[in-house]
């Protein structure tokens, strides 16, 4: 039996349901499907039931007395049984085991937590990168709640969370996460499907493959860059990868050139040095870089070596001069990081003819060259930086780099004292020295966003990043370097290399710090911060340091500052109670952070609260 007038009926009779049935009678759709009814009732006794069912429902002041209501709930439930005993259930197909992707986690935190976190995940706004981190770091991602919302946490649109659920979050369930990204990932998407490749790969290893090679070859094209470059290292598809090198769009060639370049295949080898002959030089270069292959490395010095020898036949052909440079350069950016014997030939070649390069204007040749001696170079290569920095002051941090490398401290002091004057001769002189300066400074001290947790009470925000000093011990600058260098830096006012290389207990040093803080001591730079961290290492006495950190604190200058540093702000912490007052009066000069940061302190005073902080440098485990 056909259901088809059933079913109209069944429209109408839930569209009266939701009318009233007062508004039944008469009704202009059911009196058109009396007739049908009143037809088939002929010829079925179930179908006359059903058109006198509608007959009472249209005229209900007939025989079927004044009901409405009930003449519509009567009619109602006569066509929902006959739908009933005429319609299927059982769905098409031959029944088999049910399809499950089981995921073996448990139900273990409490709702707030897991709530915390679907919210970050599911909403946009600031902070939420913070809130996943922690949970993250708790495990509560070991959570089957938060299963489905770190898959989707793919698609963010905060590219840094996005990021963070694909190598961190994800990878953290193993093999059992692949099923669920297999069923979703749609080849012919974007940067999405790129995460969700990045993670199947990596929990997936070997099994998933044919998926990966199947994306590259007909995926988006964002997608294929991501595929190709997942096929690195696996031998099988070393010919596939050859093949791609060739293919019209460039972002595919480069990602080709990079796989083979990662795979190490003697074939990826050839292919990268076939390359340089050709329009794809940069392309292979770049890639060349990630190269391990010794056998292109050779070729590729063997190569640059013949350029650089023809160079002087072709120096009046001023386009194949341009050309020939510019095939240079790519050779140059291949071999970058590279260290090998045939490196320190052709290096210590270019160092000896330097000035003919330099001539050419081929600066970045000669840097190239001093940056390979200052880092790698063995010890012969030092004596040819030694003279080339006495003429151009560029090549001061290359050679100062070997020399602080290859010889004794002393040596090291004996070699570039003369550039510590403190009348410069010549303004290339004034450059040596200020070269000198710099490169001895990041030798020394660098910056490094860090945090700080205080042991009780509230944790604001801003005490979790904040600026902190890298320098090497006392014991390491001893050892490391010569005591003359301190009265160097004395005498040319250097200050900040006074505070690191500063000693316990030398007093020129300790008067020298001191005078400077008084004369700089705007918190609002670095130098205050550095200017007391000498104080510290020169073990001036506690009750001075206090006094000097207090006196900079109150200075006018700081007028509007609106940041202490994390050196800074951990002195401050450390301050006894009785400065509590004083800190207070300073307390309107500073604005923003920096207020916070003063505030923090002044109330740990006040409920006599010491204040204990652990630095952890950003990234330390």
């Amino acid at each position: 039996m056909s259901t088809a007038l059933l079913q109209e009926l069944h429209t109408e009779l839930r569209r009266l349901y939701i009318a009233g049935s007062e508004l039944a009678a008469g009704d202009f759709r059911l009196k058109k499907l009396l007739p049908q009814f009143q037809q088939l009732g002929e010829r079925a006794p179930v179908f006359k039931k059903l058109g006198e069912g509608i007959q009472r429902v249209l005229e209900p002041s007939g025989s079927g007395g004044g009901n409405p209501s009930g003449s519509l709930q009567d009619l109602g439930l006569l066509l929902s049984s006959v739908l009933h005993t005429q319609g299927t259930t059982s769905p098409a197909g031959e029944p088999g085991h049910l399809k499950s992707r089981p995921v073996p986690l448990s139900t273990s935190y409490s709702y707030r937590k897991i709530s915390a976190v679907r919210e970050a995940l599911a909403t946009t706004g600031s902070g939420r990168y913070e809130i996943v981190t922690e949970a993250f770091r708790e495990g509560l991602f070991q959570d089957l709640r938060l299963f489905n919302a770190a898959i989707a946490a793919l698609s963010d649109p905060y590219a840094e969370l996005a990021d963070f659920a694909m190598t961190s979050i994800l990878p953290a369930y193993g093999p059992v996460v692949v099923p669920h990204l297999t069923a979703s990932f749609d080849r012919a998407g974007g940067k999405a499907e790129t995460r969700k490749l990045r993670v199947i790969a990596q929990a997936g290893g070997q099994e998933v493959l044919p998926l990966i090679f199947e994306a590259a070859e007909n995926g988006s094209e964002d997608v294929r860059v991501t595929a190709i470059g997942l096929l690195a290292g696996y031998g099988a598809y070393v010919q596939a990868l050859l093949g791609w090198t060739r293919e019209k769009r460039k972002p595919i060639r480069e990602a080709a050139y990079q796989a083979l370049a990662a795979g190490g295949s003697a074939e990826g080898a050839e292919r990268l040095h076939e390359a340089f002959s050709g329009k794809d030089i940069e392309l292979a270069a770049e890639a060349a870089v990630n190269s391990d292959s010794e056998v292109l490395l050779q070729r590729l010095v063997r190569d640059l070596d013949a350029e650089l020898k023809n160079a002087e036949s072709i120096q009046e052909d001023k386009k194949a001069f341009d050309l020939a440079w510019e095939r240079i350069r790519h050779y140059l950016r291949a071999l970058n990081h590279k260290q090998h014997d045939v490196l320190d030939e052709l290096f210590t070649r270019v160092l000896e003819d330097a000035p003919r390069y330099l001539s050419y204007g081929w600066k970045s040749l000669v840097d190239d060259a001093a940056r390979y001696a200052a880092y790698l170079g063995p010890s012969g290569m030092l004596g040819l930086l030694l003279p080339l920095y006495k003429q151009d002051a560029r090549y001061v941090s290359f050679a100062f780099r070997a020399a602080f490398r290859l010889l004794s401290p002393s040596r090291l002091y004996e070699e570039f004292k003369d550039l510590l004057v403190i009348r410069r001769q010549t303004k290339e002189a004034g450059k040596r020295q200020d070269n000198l300066m710099e490169v001895i400074e990041n030798q020394v001290v660098a910056y490094r966003n860090g945090q700080v947790q205080a042991a009780e009470g509230t944790q604001p925000d801003w005490l979790h990043w904040l600026t902190f000093p890298i320098v090497p011990s006392i014991e390491e600058m001893e050892t490391g370097w010569d005591s003359r260098w301190l009265e160097r830096f004395i005498e040319l006012e250097q200050d900040t290399l006074v505070s690191i290389f500063a000693r316990p207990g030398h007093t020129p040093a300790q008067q020298f710090l001191l005078r400077q803080l008084s004369l700089k001591p705007e918190l609002r730079n670095r130098l205050a911060g550095e200017l007391l961290l000498g104080l510290d290492r020169a073990e001036v006495e506690e009750e001075i340091r206090r006094e000097a950190l207090v006196s900079a604190l109150e200075d006018k200058r700081n007028k509007n500052c609106y940041l202490l540093d994390g050196y800074v702000f951990e002195k401050l912490c450390m301050l006894p109670k009785s400065y509590e007052a004083r800190l207070k009066e300073a307390l309107p000069l500073y604005r923003s952070t920096a207020e916070k940061q003063i505030q923090f302190v002044v109330d740990a005073m006040s409920r006599n609260q010491p204040i204990v902080l652990t630095p952890k440098v950003k990234g330390d485990d």
